[in-house]
């Protein structure tokens, strides 16, 4: 039965996500200052989600095989302009995208949370 809770693969999949990219977006920002070094992001979660949902289906078990540990979300450039040294850092866009991974991640720990509260719910119920 719970491992048909598509709400919660979702929300953890999204926790994980805002995690890769929170990780993602502070490598921006420790190298702000570096020569020639390019900004990088997450795909958006949405596509990142839907080749992670056609692995998982793919898979027997429903989940994706012990040897898939790393990142389901592929990276993209971040356009922006340049420094003199080549770098294209801006620390107000980085500072806007932690914000919003972040917010990402609590969205997700609250759906994930108020979907256990509601299976609790409906267990005790039947109890």
């Amino acid at each position: 039965m719970l491992e048909n809770l598509n709400i919660l693969k979702m929300a953890s999949a999204m926790a994980r996500y805002a995690a890769e990219r929170h990780q993602q977006l502070s490598e921006n920002i420790a190298n702000a200052d570096t020569s020639n070094y390019r900004a990088k992001d997450l795909e958006p979660f949405a596509d990142a989600y839907a080749r992670f949902d056609a692995a998982r289906a793919a898979n027997k078990n429903g989940g994706l095989s012990s040897g898939a540990t790393g990142s389901f979300a592929r990276l993209v450039d971040i356009p922006s302009a340049e420094t003199p040294n080549g770098n294209n850092v801006s620390l107000e866009d980085q500072l806007t995208r932690t914000i919003e991974a972040q917010a990402d991640h609590k969205t997700a720990t609250l759906l994930y949370k108020k979907s256990l509260d509601m299976l609790r719910l409906t267990l005790n119920k039947g109890a």
